[in-house]
């Protein structure tokens, strides 16, 4: 698993954000050796990057020079490598792993495109001094070209920017007015307006708190810097960073850009063991900024490190722990671009934003908006469905959908495997409540038939026997047609029930309405007629139908046919949920023959016959009418003082011709359109099952019966994949 590397271990705040809970679902979808990230390319504005560090090994890293700005040599620390590698970095070097401690990124699967800054911009002396709005409107004009340049990039469009550098000023400090006179190149820039999916811009919050403060530099917000009695007694001001710095806010102020510039706040490790990670001292809080501010490890974060080490060596490349919303920051950009590969690109970037904000954790101390804006972090959560998922009928999603929950096709035994073998490999779309698509195997939501059960066995193996015409008649038998027998007696009006199967196979097409009422006669020309019906009983699937059986006197063929309805299935199979409603109508006709052969009695039945089926509000488009047949020998045999041998070769009833279309929904547009899938599925089974079975019964002198019985099946299931089966059953039967 991807979170039990040394890697994984060395960054405390990939277990915080419970990302390997998001790469082992990814890697579920797209199996093993998958990487997180991987094709796309996130891009970075900071002060540049070391490509040849062993995190990046094997990356694409291109890096784009801003203004003045120099490749960077190693000389000073690289801020730029240790934040990419926070999102991207991939050490495959295990001895380098060990040896540094370095870690892996949130999406180490993805490339890199840096844009570097010439080092310095932004940054001020030990007190913190806020930008004026006559100085950032100085920076208007090339902060907004750097921006274009970025949104315009040429290598491709970016999805998302890490921005992990910023200007001094906290976004309580400057209205939209001021904002928009002062910095309207920059707010247009980062509007993109026009733009079908927009570049996401990830900023560092700031690091504020704390920081040293004249008051006479806040005259209009002094509750921004705050007095204090430090260890000397004297008294100091010292910034009260309620709310994020000035660009990481801006949405606070500037409409057009709420949903693709988000703002990042730092927490630390649980020192203190009360199970949160606690709101970094140095870290500016989200504030006004709550709707577009989300925490994230920002304290101790294992990054790479390029610069100088004591001893005057320069350009090493180790690994190290700063802190800093600067390394929070880039948790958030890896997550996002993790669920850009997760949801297969199919929601746009503010979509991925939005559900980012909104599956955060806002348990305990992360409900504190003011402090952790939407919560902290979880990429488990934001990689997991929310709510209930629901597979589309309708066009769009939102519309017309079903729980998929409560989506179920129980098979009839007469299809076998046919159906989930065409399913196999194929997936089924549901989305969620916030709209997000998840994707689940077809057929596994399909329920395979098997052979018959043991306790079904057990049930036709302890039935009352039916002597003298047991191994002669097909199974399951009209019991209202007494006078099917040829004996030329005719019986009047009566009611019965469909004689359940006696031993292993699962019977012809009488088979699909169970133990029916049944209300028949008989008359003397060896005809008997029945109409039966399911309907009303408790636990049993509404059926309907009539049954007409011909045998003459003295002869040793006879015929049979008829006809069953079920109102909610086609031959057992019953749909549920997202795949809608079905009924079928059978139409069969069979061939019935016994003879007497010296001291056996032989039997033989057949049936073929036709469904025509119906789908309707559903997965399940069409059916087209079926082909099925079932067939049974029988041959029996009575011992002088002893007992009765019963041998039977039986197909249950089968599948031979026919095919459904079904229309699966797949995915979806970034618009809300369902794209969908229309396949067709061969209902033929892979297999035949047949079933072999002896039955042994031995009348005792105590009273009562013994019975033996074994059953060998051959493709149980009609699956030809499945290993043959062998049921011994033994039991006493007596009645009193």
């Amino acid at each position: 698993m991807h979170g039990t590397g040394a890697d994984y271990r060395n960054q405390w705040g990939l277990e915080a954000i419970r990302a390997d809970r998001a790469w082992a679902q990814l890697e579920l979808k797209h199996g093993i050796g998958m990487a997180p990230g991987g094709g796309q390319t996130v891009g970075v504005l900071d002060t540049g990057i070391d490509p040849d560090h062993p995190v990046f090994a094997g990356k694409t890293i291109t890096e784009t020079f801003i203004d003045s700005a120099d490749d960077e040599i190693g000389d000073r620390p690289s801020h730029g490598t240790a934040v990419a590698s926070v999102i991207v970095g991939r050490p495959l070097d295990p001895v380098f792993v060990e040896s540094v401690g370095a870690a892996r990124g949130v999406a180490w699967g993805a490339d890199v495109a840096m844009f570097a800054l010439p080092v310095g911009d932004g940054s001020g002396g030990d007190t913190y001094v806020p930008i004026s709005s006559t100085e950032f409107r100085d920076f208007d004009a090339a902060w907004a070209a750097v921006h274009d340049g970025i949104i315009g990039w040429s290598g491709g469009a970016l999805d998302f920017v890490n921005v992990s550098l910023g200007f001094r000023g906290i976004i309580d400090q400057y209205s939209e007015a001021v904002l928009r006179d002062n910095f309207g190149n920059t707010i247009a820039a980062l509007a993109q307006e026009g733009a079908s999916d927009k570049t996401v811009f990830v900023w560092a919050a700031g690091n504020s708190h704390g920081a040293l403060c004249d008051p006479a530099d806040f005259t209009a917000n002094p509750d921004l810097c705050e007095s204090y009695v430090d260890s000397n007694g004297d008294t100091n001001y010292r910034v009260n960073a309620k709310s994020v710095a000035f660009d990481s806010g801006l949405p606070a102020r500037i409409a057009e850009l709420r949903g693709h510039v988000i703002a990042v706040v730092a927490v630390a490790p649980d020192t203190d063991r009360d199970g949160d990670d606690e709101i970094a001292d140095f870290s500016n809080r989200c504030g006004i900024a709550a709707e577009w501010c989300i925490a994230a490890p920002g304290v101790l974060i294992r990054s790479a490190y390029f610069g100088p080490q004591p001893g005057n060596l320069t350009g090493v490349r180790a690994a190290y722990s700063p802190n800093g919303t600067s390394v929070a920051a880039p948790m958030v950009t890896g997550a996002l671009v993790v669920m850009k590969d997760y949801f297969r690109d199919e929601l746009y970037n503010t979509d991925l934003v939005s559900r980012l904000l909104a599956t955060a954790d806002k348990s305990g101390i992360f409900a504190d908006a003011n402090v952790y804006g939407q919560g902290l972090l979880d990429l488990a959560a934001a990689t997991s469905p929310v709510g209930a998922t629901n597979v589309a009928l309708d066009e769009r999603v939102g519309g017309k959908a079903v729980d998929l929950a409560k989506t179920r096709l129980g098979l009839g035994h007469g299809l076998g495997d046919g159906l989930i073998r065409a399913l196999a490999g194929q997936e089924v779309a549901a989305f969620d409540d916030l709209g997000a698509p998840f994707w689940y195997s077809l057929a596994s939501l399909t329920g395979a038939a098997a052979g018959s059960s043991t306790g079904a066995r057990l049930r036709g193996f302890m039935t009352r026997s039916r002597e003298g015409r047991g191994p002669v008649r097909w199974y399951p038998r009209l019991g209202a047609l007494e006078g099917g027998d040829g004996v030329g007696v005719s019986a009047p009006l009566r009611l019965g029930f469909l004689d359940t199967p006696m031993l292993g196979a699962s019977g012809g097409h009488l088979s699909l309405a169970g133990r029916a009422l049944t209300m028949g006669t008989a008359g003397q020309e060896g005809v008997a007629v029945a109409a039966f019906s399911t309907e009303g009983l408790d636990g049993v699937a509404p059926a309907s139908g009539a049954a007409l059986a011909w045998h003459p006197k003295g002869s040793p063929l006879g015929l049979r046919g008829g006809w069953v309805g079920e109102r909610e299935a086609v031959l057992g199979t019953r749909a549920r949920g997202a795949f809608g409603r079905m009924a079928g109508a059978s139409t069969f006709a069979g061939v019935e023959a016994s003879e007497r052969v010296g001291a056996w009695q032989l039997g033989a039945n057949a049936e073929i016959g036709t469904v025509n089926a119906s789908a309707q509000g559903g997965l399940i488009a069409q059916v087209s009418p079926l082909t099925t047949s079932a067939f049974a020998l029988h041959a029996a045999r009575s011992f002088a003082d002893a007992g009765t041998l019963t041998l039977t070769l039986a197909q249950p009833l089968r599948v031979e011709a026919g095919r459904a279309r079904l229309s699966v929904p797949v995915g979806r547009t970034k618009d809300g359109l369902v794209r969908r899938h229309s396949m067709t599925a061969d209902l033929e089974p892979t297999g035949r099952q047949i079933e072999v079975t002896a039955q042994w019964r031995q009348p005792l002198d105590t009273g009562g019966e013994l019975r033996l019985g074994a059953v060998w099946t051959r493709h149980p299931g009609h699956a030809a994949a499945a290993a043959p089966d062998l049921t011994l059953l033994a039991g006493w039967r007596r009645t009193f």
